[in-house]
């Protein structure tokens, strides 16, 4: 089984849709997407259609449940909660009552998918350290967890001996009697210091898992979200993938 795993698209139609393109030729048996799906960017309504179409399975971001009332906005920064507020007034009923029906966890084949921690997974907690890893790592019951929120992507391993680290590599095999978190990165708003879409494959056959990157019109999504009235830095991040 070949798995396509997505993160935080954030209303960047422009970033989803080179990312889709890639999908095609990866050709995946299925796509999940992590959550996150709207925030900061100009393209809600369409990125939220596009991914109801095109993913197998969606669980909730913050941002997702913050714009239908889920979700604590006053967690979030300023230009955070103005993307939300923004984003309430363009998106339709409809489209939140979607979001409020997606889960916060789902469990498929030997992996497990949450948008930022298992840790009490429904307050979207950050995985920013080995001591936050370390309280997902107790908590996950399968081989694989695999996350996003932070938009940087990342592999953190559990091994034999108890001891955990991250691993500098794109590419990493999965060996029986380990465990692993991974970060499948940002597909529109990464904050690695690379502007590129991230998403991240898992072939369960070769027991490969791959963090993959490609470019897309970083211009354009930042025109759209000047011409929308949202903050600037949420355009001008975008270049320095921050």
């Amino acid at each position: 089984m070949k798995y396509a795993i997505i993160a935080d698209i954030h209303a960047n139609l422009e970033a989803w849709l080179a990312v889709k393109a890639e999908l095609t030729k990866e050709n995946p048996d299925k796509i999940i997407c992590l959550g996150d799906i709207i925030g900061y960017g100009a393209n809600p309504k369409e990125c939220l259609d596009e991914a109801k179409v095109s993913c197998d399975y969606i669980i909730a971001g913050n941002h997702d449940w913050a714009v239908c009332g889920l979700f604590d906005v006053n967690s979030f920064n300023l230009y955070a909660r103005e993307a939300v507020e923004w984003t309430d007034g363009v998106i339709d009923e409809k489209h939140k009552d979607y979001l409020k029906r997606l889960p916060v966890t789902l469990d498929i084949d030997n992996f497990t998918c949450v948008h930022g921690s298992l840790y009490h997974p429904d307050e979207f907690n950050y995985i920013l350290n080995l001591d936050a890893a370390a309280m997902t790592f107790a908590n996950l019951k399968k081989d694989i967890c695999f996350i996003g929120h932070s938009h940087s992507p990342a592999i953190i391993v559990y091994d034999e001996n108890g001891d955990i680290n991250y691993i500098d590599s794109e590419v990493i095999e999965i060996i029986e009697g380990k465990k692993y978190i991974i970060n499948a990165g940002s597909v529109g708003q990464p904050r690695d210091g690379n502007p590129a879409a991230c998403y991240c494959i898992y072939n369960t056959d070769e027991k490969i898992i791959e963090i993959k990157r490609v470019p897309y019109e970083v211009h354009l999504a930042q025109k759209k979200i000047i011409e929308a009235g949202l903050p600037h830095f949420l355009a001008t991040r975008l270049a320095g993938g921050r």
